[in-house]
């Protein structure tokens, strides 16, 4: 009964803050929507194909990143399925609740003999690779602004080298199976655990995939509202930072208005509010197209695929 009570003061508490969120955004799109039905978008499309690019590009880093993870859980998948697999279960990320791409893919990791407390396991250890990754690239490429102009170097290797102290096993699982409680998934065993090489590993592909999203965020921001040079590193760790924040945000499916939330805080102090907010809800809808287009292109190739090894999903 108890539990019952808890958790759906849970939801309702979710659902309030995802409003005011959106209340929030919603307000602010209402006071600058004379500006933002005047604004001109005039697509550099070299920049927007490129973009799109970029951020297809971290797909594959994402997908290798689960392969390797996988791996280590002694349960690999062929890296071309693992990244069919990884687009086509992309959107379930939209759906409330943060299970629901580990559910989506269970009906596929099932026809590679992976059992669904593996599947589980390897997408909350993939959460917890991208919230580690995505921090690191944040806090880096905010030091080389210029506010840190001085101590920039330093403070890049210190952070490194914390960051190597998170990568150690007894850390690194400390951080992973909190997650993994918070989440409702289960722990990861002593006998499951890897070695502080291949956890470095992992977190470099991560770290690369990170990255590659706050690069083509910025790319994409190019592409119809270029902002000076000096304020790429404060755009980067910005794209990333966002990202992780739609990890940790448990509430928000896929961190729907989170992530809309922190570009717009954060663009509003470079450029007019009302292209700040047209760029927070343009970049979510920049994404959406990409994932849907990544997913109709995975779907028929892994149909050809699986008709000519004669395997049959159901």
């Amino acid at each position: 009964m108890k539990s019952a009570v808890k958790k759906i003061i849970i939801n309702t508490l979710s659902v309030l803050l995802v409003i005011a969120i959106f209340y929030f955004l919603g307000k602010q799109f209402a006071n600058d929507w004379d500006k933002i039905k005047a604004f001109s978008f005039d697509f550099n499309f070299s920049l927007l194909s490129l973009s799109v690019v970029l951020y297809a590009i971290t797909f594959f880093f994402l997908a290798l990143g689960l392969h390797f993870i996988l791996k280590f859980f002694h349960k690999p998948i062929p890296f071309r399925e693992n990244l069919l697999y990884f687009c086509i279960t992309q959107p379930a990320k939209y759906i409330p609740g943060k299970i629901w791409i580990a559910v989506a893919r269970m009906k596929f990791f099932k026809t590679h003999d992976v059992p669904n407390p593996v599947t589980l396991l390897a997408t909350g250890t993939e959460s917890v690779m991208e919230i580690f990754a995505g921090a690191y690239i944040s806090l880096v490429a905010i030091l080389q602004t210029d506010i840190f102009n001085s101590s920039s170097v330093w403070a890049t290797i210190i952070i490194s080298g914390l960051g190597l102290v998170f990568l150690s096993p007894p850390v690194f699982y400390f951080f992973i199976n909190l997650y993994l409680r918070i989440t409702k998934l289960p722990p990861i065993e002593k006998i499951q655990r890897v070695s502080f090489l291949k956890i470095l590993l992992l977190q470099i592909i991560y770290i690369v995939a990170m990255g590659g999203f706050g690069v083509s965020h910025l790319v994409f921001l190019q592409s119809f509202v270029p902002v000076s040079a000096e304020y790429f590193p404060f755009l980067i760790s910005v794209g990333s930072f966002s990202y992780v924040a739609s990890i940790i945000a448990l509430f928000a499916p896929s961190g729907l208005g989170v992530r809309e939330g922190v570009w717009f805080l954060a663009l509003k102090t470079i450029i007019t509010s009302p292209v700040a907010i047209i760029y927070a809800f343009a970049s979510r809808i920049w994404t959406i197209v990409i994932e849907a287009i990544l997913l109709f292109i995975a779907l028929p190739i892994l149909w050809i695929i699986q008709r000519k090894n004669g395997i049959i999903t159901r």
